[in-house]
Parts: C-alpha cells; sequence; structure tokens
C-alpha cells in the first residue's frame, strides 16, 4: 500500500495548502501536528463511527460538523482508491476502473470498508501499526516514566523575576499568535466549507460540462471522417457518383475480356498461311501451266487436242482463287490487331474516366482511413450524430449558464476560491502551517506565573516525581507488542534488529551507546564505555535514545518485508541539530522500500526528505 493523497478540511493541526497535499513513494515530510495527522490517518485506514470525537476540531460545534477528509491510495492489488469521508455523514470508497477511466463505488458501510482495506487493499491492523509501523513522541521512555523505577527530571532552577517576566512576555506573544492563528484557520476551514457546498450546489453545471467534454473527445475520435466528408462536399452526391462509375468499370472491363477472349482464339490459329506454301495454289497453277503447254504443242500439230488448252482456264482460276482467299484472310487477321488495339484504348479511356471521377472519393477513404465506401459512409453518420451530440450538450451548457442562479452560485464561488487563496496565503505567512494550541500556551502560561510567584528568585523548584506508566516500562511495552505482531519471542525479535538498532543508537549519541541487546525474556542491555549496562538504570534521555533506535530498526524492518506505509511524528525535537541530522539520513534511507510520512517543520528532515508537503 502506499499513499498518493490525503485531504482534510475542519481537522485542527492538519492544514494542507490548497486543502490537499499529494504524497510519493519514499520519505515524505508532512507540515502538519504528528499526533493531530496520525489520528486523522488512523480514522480513515480503519473507519469507525466515533472517530469524530477523537480528531481535533477547528472550530465548535457538535462533534464531526465540518469535519471533511479524503485518502487516494495504491492497494497491494496495484488498483488506485479513493476514500472520502465525512465525519457528521457517512464514508464512501471508490476503485479506479482502468477501462472506463473513472472511479466506480465499493461500499458506503464503514464496517465494509475498514475490511475491505485490511483483506483486499493492505491495510496494517491497528495492532501492527501502532507496534511496528509508528513511532510517536508521546511513546518515549521521558513522556511516560519507567514502570521499574521511577525516573526524576532533574531539577529546574525557579526563574528569576527577569527570567519570568522575559517568558510570561513570550508566551502571551505566543498566545497572541496562536489566537491568530486559530482565527485563521477557522477562517480557511469556513471557507473551504463554502467552497465545498457551493461545489455541490454547481455540481449539476459540472456533469453538464463533463458531459460536453466527453461528447468532444468522442467527436474528436471522428476528425479524420470529418475532414475526409469536409473535402468531398456533397458527400452523398460524390459517394454515388463514384458507385455509378465503378459500375461502368466492371461493366467496360467484363466486355473488354469477352472481347480480349475471342481475339485471343483468333490469335490462337496463327496468321493465314501464304499460297506459295499451300499444295491447292501450286497444283492448280501447274495443271493450268500443262494444259497451255499441251494445247500450243496440240495446235501447232494441228490435233483437235488443242481444245484442252481451255482447261488450263478453271486451272489457273483455282490457283487465283486460293491467293485471294489468303488476301482476305489476311485482311481479316490484321483487323484482329487492329481490334485489339481499339480495345486496349477503350479501356484505357474508360479507366481514366472512372479514376478522375473516383479521385476525390479515394482521398477521402484515404483521409478517414477506411477500406470502402460503406465504411465511409457509416463513418460521415457518426460524424453526424456526434456533431448533434456535442450540439445538444452545448445548448444543455449554455441554457444552465444562462441561469441567474447558476451565474449568481459560479460567481460566488470564484470570489470564495479568491478569498480561500489569500486566507492560505496569509495564514502560510503568519503561522507558519500550525502554531501550538491556545490552550496549551495558556495552561504553560499559568504554569511559569504560578512558578514565579511560588518560588524565591534563587531557589529550586523541584518537580514531583514522574508516575509510572500504567503498561510498565516503554521499552519493555514496545519490545513485547512488536514480538507479538511479528511472531517471534522478544528475545529473537531483538536479536533480529540489534544490528540496525545499534548503528542507529551510536549515531544518535554520538558513540556514547555503542550497542544494543537483549536476554531471551527481552531485557535490554546497552554497551556504555565497555560494559553491559541494564536499559531500565539509563536516565531517561538515554532512554528515549534507545527508544528510538529500537523503533527505527523495527521501522525498517517492517517496510522492507513488503511495501507499506509508516508515520512518524516529531519525537527527534529533544536532540540536538547532529542526532537530528543524523536521524533525517536514517529515516530516508528506512523509507526507500516503501513509504514514510514524518509530520514536522524541522529544517533538518525537510531538507533530507524525497518530498515535501
Amino acid at each position: 500500500m502506499i499513499l498518493l493523497e490525503f485531504a482534510a478540511q475542519g481537522v485542527r493541526g492538519v492544514a494542507p495548502s490548497g486543502g490537499r497535499a499529494t504524497l510519493r513513494p519514499g520519505y515524505n515530510v508532512v507540515t502538519a501536528d504528528g499526533p493531530a495527522l496520525r489520528r486523522l490517518l488512523e480514522a480513515l485506514l480503519h473507519p469507525d463511527p466515533r472517530d469524530a470525537e477523537a480528531l481535533p476540531r477547528a472550530g465548535t460545534g457538535p462533534a464531526g460538523a465540518g469535519m471533511r477528509a479524503g485518502l487516494t491510495l495504491v492497494g497491494d492489488d496495484r488498483i488506485t482508491y479513493r476514500l472520502v469521508r465525512d465525519f457528521a455523514v457517512g464514508c464512501q470508497l471508490h476503485r479506479f476502473d482502468a477501462e472506463k477511466r473513472a472511479f466506480a463505488p465499493v461500499s458506503q458501510e464503514l464496517g465494509e470498508i475498514r475490511e475491505f482495506l485490511r483483506s483486499t487493499v493492505g491495510v496494517p491492523t491497528p495492532a501492527r501499526l501502532s507496534a511496528l509501523l509508528a513511532l510517536s513522541a508521546a511513546e518515549l521512555p521521558s513522556r511516560q516514566g519507567s514502570g521499574v523505577e521511577p525516573v526524576r527530571a532533574p531539577a529546574r532552577a525557579a526563574l528569576s523575576p527577569e527570567q519570568a517576566r522575559r517568558r510570561v512576555a513570550q508566551l502571551e506573544a505566543e498566545l497572541a499568535q496562536a489566537r491568530k492563528a486559530e482565527g485563521l484557520q477557522e477562517r480557511v476551514d469556513a471557507l473551504q466549507a463554502r467552497l465545498a457546498s457551493l461545489g455541490e450546489a454547481l455540481r449539476a453545471g459540472d456533469r453538464l460540462r463533463d458531459g460536453l467534454e466527453r461528447a468532444l473527445e468522442a467527436r474528436a475520435e471522428l476528425d479524420a471522417a470529418a475532414a475526409a466528408g469536409a473535402a468531398l462536399g456533397d458527400a452523398e452526391a460524390k459517394l454515388a457518383a463514384y458507385e455509378r462509375a465503378s459500375a461502368r468499370r466492371a461493366e467496360a472491363l467484363e466486355r473488354a475480356a469477352a472481347e480480349r477472349s475471342s481475339l485471343d482464339e483468333v490469335d490462337a490459329r496463327g496468321a493465314p498461311v501464304p499460297p506459295w506454301r499451300a499444295i491447292p495454289f501450286w497444283a492448280g497453277a501447274g495443271v493450268g501451266l500443262a494444259l497451255a503447254i499441251g494445247g500450243a504443242a496440240a495446235a501447232a500439230s494441228g490435233s483437235e487436242l488443242r481444245h484442252a488448252a481451255l482447261l488450263a482456264v478453271p486451272a489457273f482460276g483455282t490457283a487465283a482463287w486460293v491467293a485471294w482467299d489468303w488476301v482476305g484472310r489476311l485482311e481479316a487477321w490484321e483487323r484482329v490487331s487492329r481490334r485489339r488495339r481499339v480495345v486496349d484504348a477503350w479501356e484505357r479511356k474508360v479507366e481514366e474516366g472512372v479514376e478522375r471521377e473516383a479521385q476525390d472519393v479515394r482521398a477521402a477513404l484515404k483521409t478517414a482511413g477506411v477500406q470502402g465506401v460503406p465504411e465511409l459512409r457509416e463513418a460521415l453518420s457518426r460524424v453526424g450524430d456526434a456533431d448533434a451530440v456535442v450540439a445538444e450538450w452545448r445548448r444543455r451548457v449554455a441554457e444552465w449558464q444562462a441561469a441567474p442562479e447558476a451565474q449568481r452560485l459560479a460567481a460566488e464561488r470564484t470570489q470564495v476560491e479568491a478569498e480561500l487563496r489569500a486566507a492560505e496565503a496569509t495564514f502560510s505567512e503568519q503561522a507558519g502551517g500550525f502554531v501550538r494550541d491556545p490552550v496549551s500556551v495558556e495552561g504553560e502560561l499559568r504554569r511559569v506565573k504560578a512558578e514565579a510567584a511560588a518560588a524565591p528568585s534563587g531557589r529550586e523548584a523541584t518537580p514531583p516525581p514522574a508516575t509510572p506508566a500504567p503498561g510498565g516500562d516503554p521499552l519493555r511495552v514496545l519490545v513485547e507488542r512488536a514480538a507479538a505482531e511479528a511472531g517471534a519471542s522478544p528475545g529473537a525479535l531483538v536479536r533480529g534488529v540489534a544490528a540496525k538498532a545499534s548503528q542507529a543508537l551510536s549515531g544518535l549519541s554520538f558513540q556514547r551507546l555503542q550497542s544494543l541487546g537483549a536476554d531471551e525474556r527481552g531485557n535490554l542491555g546497552i554497551q556504555v564505555s565497555g560494559r553491559a549496562v541494564p536499559a531500565a538504570t539509563l536516565p531517561a534521555a538515554d532512554r528515549d535514545l534507545v527508544f528510538l533506535a529500537l523503533k527505527l530498526a523495527l521501522l525498517e524492518q517492517a517496510l522492507a518485508a513488503g511495501r507499506g506505509v509508516a508515520i512518524a511524528d516529531d519525537a527527534f525535537a529533544g536532540l540536538s541539530d547532529g542526532a537530528r541530522r543524523f536521524a533525517a539520513r536514517l529515516l530516508k534511507q528506512i523509507a526507500r522500500p516503501g513509504q514514510l510520512l514524518h509530520a514536522t517543520v524541522d529544517p533538518s528532515f525537510r531538507e533530507a526528505a524525497d518530498h515535501a508537503a
């Protein structure tokens, strides 16, 4: 699971710029109050009807009134989900449908959403989140005391009258700033609430504009067909003429093929045989010549056979008829060749005529990217339908925009958006994102005034001993809870992370605390100046370092096991600048396999972050 975005409205201490904060895999530093951000994320990832009672409200009113939040995340199933919750109304979970490119509803029941997020999306259970994936300043041993023996904080010297006056002045200035920030936050929340209500009122127009946008997108897909239709002009007439020309061409090709078939039969017989190669020609000529010579000889001798010379005439006539027939057949064969040329020229003329008539249509087919006239007709029909749909949506949008109520709401939304941007800029400039709650500042102011009045100058005020934590030693509680979630014994758990925890401890303490180990029961031991010291006997500040080192090692192990999300607040505020910079580098390294959200305004961590929201 990886978080992509969260939004908040009306939640004190969580005021992202513009109402939304984008997140990325890796180390993210978020400008927000750590406990408030954690409670908000828990209310979104583990929704419960009583969440509104635990969240800090930015304004007054009943629980949940004006408090809204949203979360976009990618689950372990590689699907994007969006969770939207109005703490006074209800909750909705949507799944992104890649085919429709839109979010589809999943559920509106808190119990179903909680189970779906756990089983399908990969949201860790609250116990696993608290034990392995969350780091909070409230868990530090110095904040809770020790269940083994009471730990007293170092005696604090009472403030001198001059110091008390300076501290009171500082606190009064901080209180004024906190009240001013509270007023600005309420102003931002009120504008965000008004903008949300205007968005709901203008949703009908947004749906109309979305419909028009979808219609324009569908029409844009037909731009090629529309361009083809525009190039044709009167498309139906051009297509009808093209079909008639195609029919004429087909008929001409059929006739030419039949003509060529008959001509091919004549060509197959070949050219007529010349008479001088024909036997009848030579037979007639030879007989005629023989009869003529015989008749002449008979006439010379005075024989009656001279009349036989008359038979030479039909013999020569036969030879002449054979020659004349050859001439006729030769002329017919030559006419076949001329006819073939005529057929070729006629076919070429028909082809050129059809090509001239079909040139525009062929260009339109190529432009539209279709194969034939039926497909082009269908595409042009779709263009006409799409144009009609676009015109209808435009008419509806124009009618809606012309309505006086819609104009008033749109103008008001523009004004509210401008006021919201100005209020957010003012809030960011004057409050720096968030400040301490006025109630806590007032409490500290009262305490300082009471201490200054009760303790004479120069004397020390001894605070009451720390109360033992109800759950026992915080370090042991941490080990036992983490072991229960990891399914291992406390000793095995500590041994598994001892190397990483020792490196973190050594860096945070600047080599003063050298290594960390544990026995089979999970009792922690620390190497200090070459000797083993039970962790329970260390000063509160050193136990905080041990706690941080161990928790960081557990965070790294949990994130390395799979893509997950860890949450941390400003638990490093009490460390030195060098220790905080070392912790920043360590957090960036820990976050590489998954995602870590760190709520802080400390520049040491913002500089090291992969992304700052």
